[in-house]
């Protein structure tokens, strides 16, 4: 009988999956930001291991997937310089998988992009870029798609 009860009092706290959108245009990172939200959407949050897997396995199965692809993803340090955000929700970027050597700390690169470049050997990393100067595909997520408690 604990054992039920354990179990009910954790269903709050599920996980619902994820959903995904790429548009077939490039932006740059306030643009991209700014049609996701127009969708009812927002640019993607990564949180975990898990959640960067499942993306990069969603974005294996898209026409934008090849050997040197970019996408913005929904963190910056546009608010205080080296303290990096998810824009959906405020939290902090606990869960990161930089290139080496990244990131690099310029003042004008305050938004990160997904990196999978085989040429220059950055398989699925991120990287700081200027958020206006670059365009690049993005990855907007369902609002709905964050944990329920």
């Amino acid at each position: 009988m604990k054992l039920v009860v354990i179990l009910v009092a954790l269903l709050p706290f599920t996980v619902q999956a994820k959903k995904y959108f790429i548009p077939n245009f490039k932006a740059n990172w306030h643009k991209a930001l700014e049609f996701c939200i127009s969708l009812d959407m927002n640019l993607v949050t990564v949180e975990s291991r898990q959640d960067h897997d499942d993306l990069v396995k969603f974005v294996q199965k898209t026409d934008k997937f090849s050997n040197a692809t970019r996408f913005w993803l929904g963190a910056s340090d546009l608010a205080e310089e080296g303290v990096y955000t998810w824009v959906l929700n405020g939290r902090l970027a606990t869960f990161t998988n930089w290139a080496e050597g990244e990131p690099t700390g310029n003042d004008s690169e305050n938004c990160v992009e997904m990196i999978h470049n085989t040429y220059v050997n950055r398989v699925w990393t991120w990287n700081d870029i200027d958020c206006r100067g670059f365009q690049a595909y993005f990855i907007c997520e369902d609002r709905q798609s964050i944990a329920q408690f």
